[in-house]
């Protein structure tokens, strides 16, 4: 009975957090949009192509800092579901850890940004000094994201999502205002934003650090805690996210690079705005499985492996029926949408839309079992098979440009490299979890096939049927939205679910 009540009040914990990080991602999702709108309008698509591509150089350096802030989140988290916790230790030496690889980020970045902006970049007549200060505040603005991470993970594995919630929309919309103000400024205006978007991190980076130190008495920085075999065993793990990482940075920001060489800025502003979008489509996965990750950690420090597979199963389907939900219409009635969001919109950013959401759409099913591999934290098979996988997608890709194909040949061979990873990632979380293969298989791509095929049906016939037109559109978005949400309840849920949703819907009704 009391495991009965503690499964259940684990529950409630990741509907109320998954809730609150809902909310946050509807807000996030309309100042997003329109802040790309204000965005592409106040910088041109030359000027939008030059940042996300000087960006983009920046963010190649995510090779050496994102497999350490994956670790960063499983230890915490994994620490607090343990009861000999060493939260302390394992916070300063997290924290020496960011401020180290920070500096060496900042030195090489800024090293290899002025070599590729004077020796490599395609650049506008008159650009070149815009774009050195793009470079010097991308720098400045991954180097603070760094140093937030610990905090952002500590809020996280604290499940005290209203917080990370409410700081995410302020950072929107501070975002928002750097746009708003980038419009009307009588400067250059690729300058203007891009030192508006450091002092936004900066504003956002002191905000997390101020609420952590208060509210958690491990967030203090304290050098004499600095653990050396806490260093090293996250070493040991980041050693093979490495690969990971190396082969995700080189996907996206890599590709976008070559773009930039063979194609010019004009193409960079379409992959910019399909990965604003995405960015913000992204946040749909992100939303349960940022809910169910601390439980996933805690439930495998504690050996609770039954539970652990009950949250792979629900966070996967979930996710993926959330993320259809908005997708899918997109992907239909993308040429007008983006009109309707941009004005202007850029060359090929409709097939780079179109394609990207579906590729997304495999990632959402993976990423709760990714989740599992890494709360397990054996990771060297799986880290060198995914890479290996994702990183064929750069060659591919400098092959194809090569021999004259269009900048879409890229976005399918990512999508075909995600189809392989998450086949992959899903063999390999259930040998290291047991797993039982039957309930991936039924509860999990059962269920997303019914609910697909059922949901797409009556969309499809309109788009099919219908001539192009604004009517055209709305109907189908609305039709493609109830057709989703009722597949996803009736089909894509158990008995149980369903009732639990019910029961939950009934108590909301009457508080209100």
């Amino acid at each position: 009975m009391e495991k009965a009540q503690n499964i259940s009040e684990k529950g409630r914990n990741i509907a109320r957090n998954t809730a609150l990080l809902y909310v946050r991602m509807f807000i996030m999702l309309i100042v997003g949009l329109y802040t790309s709108r204000v965005v592409l309008n106040a910088l041109g698509q030359d000027d939008l192509g030059i940042y996300g591509t000087v960006g983009g150089v920046v963010a190649l350096f995510a090779v050496l800092t994102g497999a350490v802030a994956s670790a960063i989140s499983r230890f915490l988290a994994f620490e607090l579901g343990k009861a000999d916790s060493r939260m302390k230790e394992v916070f300063s030496s997290t924290v020496f850890v960011q401020i180290v690889l920070a500096v060496v980020v900042v030195i090489l970045a800024e090293i290899a940004g002025w070599w590729f902006i004077h020796h490599k970049m395609v650049i506008p007549d008159g650009r070149t000094a815009a774009s050195v200060w793009v470079l010097h505040s991308s720098v400045l603005i991954f180097a603070v994201n760094m140093l937030s991470v610990p905090y952002n993970a500590a809020i996280i594995a604290h499940e005290k999502m209203n917080a990370f919630a409410y700081i995410s929309i302020l950072e929107a919309l501070l975002a928002l205002g750097a746009a708003l103000a980038t419009r009307y400024t009588p400067h250059d205006k690729l300058v203007v934003y891009s030192v508006l978007m450091l002092g936004v991190a900066l504003v956002v980076r002191l905000i997390y650090g101020l609420y952590a130190r208060r509210t958690f008495p491990e967030c203090r920085f304290r050098p004499g805690s600095v653990d050396r075999g806490v260093i090293k065993e996250i070493g040991s793990f980041t050693s093979w996210a490495f690969l990971g990482s190396a082969a995700g940075v080189l996907n996206s920001q890599g590709i976008n690079v070559l773009m930039n060489l063979f194609f010019g800025v004009r193409v960079n502003a379409a992959r910019d705005v399909t990965a604003k979008l995405e960015g913000n489509m992204s946040r749909f996965v992100n939303n349960i499985t940022t809910a169910i990750n601390p439980q996933l950690n805690k439930s495998f420090a504690s050996g609770d492996m039954p539970y652990m597979h009950t949250l792979i199963c629900k966070g996967a389907k979930y996710t993926y029926f959330l993320y259809f939900f908005f997708a899918f219409p997109i992907i239909l009635e993308a040429p007008a949408l983006l009109k309707l969001w941009l004005v202007n919109v850029p060359l090929h950013a409709v097939n780079f839309v179109r394609i990207s959401l579906i590729t997304m759409l495999f990632v959402s099913v993976g990423t709760p079992f990714v989740n599992a591999i890494m709360a397990s934290g054996t990771i060297r098979r799986y880290e060198i098979i995914a890479s290996i996988t994702n990183v064929s997608a750069f060659p591919l890709s400098y092959i194809a440009f090569k021999l004259g194909c269009p900048p879409e040949l890229a976005y399918c061979f990512v999508t075909l490299t995600a189809l392989c990873v998450l086949a992959e990632r899903i063999v390999i979380a259930c040998r290291l979890t047991k797993m039982p293969s039957r309930m991936v298989l039924g509860d999990v791509f059962g269920r997303i096939i019914a609910v697909s095929a059922a949901a797409a049906a009556v969309p499809a016939a309109v788009f099919f049927l219908a001539g192009p037109s604004l009517l055209r559109m709305v109907v189908l978005v609305l039709l493609s939205f109830v057709c989703t949400a009722l597949s996803a309840f009736f089909i894509g849920t158990t008995p149980g679910e369903r009732a639990a949703i019910i029961e939950t819907i009934k108590t909301k009704i009457k508080k209100i």
